[in-house]
């Protein structure tokens, strides 16, 4: 509010603010505009970010809301978050995709400033106290992190006992390169790339021990 009050009174417009307060209700309406899509396509609502989990109350009420107005719900989460968070927003949700990028918490620690622990312990009670719900575990596969057959196995060894969720390796991208450049930064990563047979190889540790349950894309 202080920052919109200072936008207002400047003359020249040094300072400009995006975004617009929406309640729930009003977003589910626009959503609900191409509902005759998402009943063709199976689709729904899939709530994205940054982490949709950080602002609890307003994730949830679009997700109870959504399962009201009978559309399908997802959420796209790194699982850094409360358990209450979590456990407040599965019963409304349809789908959920999860980001696991490494079983070591040292590893994890060191390249995301904090370790896994949470972030397992949340994937647990998704996958053990709301057993039903569709899970597409995900990790996107970064070089030097976690780019090696030992690092995904222990990943497929972690989701092994979940028998209904599926598994996901997304091969590293330089698409937000740009946008450091822009900022006059330069990319943590410099001008990293996967190797292009990195993706294979780890695809079939995964294979190896998840089968069927590995989601290739098309």
């Amino acid at each position: 509010d202080c920052a919109r009050a200072c936008a207002a009174a400047c003359p020249s417009q040094g300072l400009l603010v995006y975004g617009r307060r929406r309640t729930a209700g009003d977003v589910l309406d626009a959503v609900e505009q191409d509902m005759a899509f998402y009943t063709r396509s199976g689709g729904g609502m899939t709530l994205s970010g940054g982490e949709p989990l950080l602002q609890r109350d307003f994730a949830v009420a679009l997700l109870r809301q959504a399962r009201r107005r009978r559309m399908k719900t997802a959420i796209e989460t790194c699982g850094m978050v409360p358990e209450t968070h979590v456990r407040a927003a599965a019963p409304w949700l349809s789908y959920a995709l999860f980001d696991i990028k490494h079983m070591d918490a040292t590893a994890h620690k060191e390249q995301t400033g904090a370790d896994n622990a949470r972030i397992l312990a949340n994937f647990r009670i998704l996958a053990e106290e709301f057993s039903t719900l569709p899970i597409l575990a995900r990790t996107p596969v970064i070089p030097g992190f976690n780019d090696t057959p030992e690092a995904i196995e222990a990943i497929a060894r972690f989701l092994e006992p979940f028998g209904h969720v599926r598994y996901e390796l997304l091969p590293y991208h330089r698409l937000g390169t740009q946008k450091y450049h822009f900022l006059h930064r330069e990319p943590p990563m410099g001008d990293v790339t996967l190797e292009q047979d990195r993706m294979p190889r780890l695809r079939k540790a995964a294979l190896d021990i998840l089968g069927e349950r590995v989601q290739i894309p098309q």
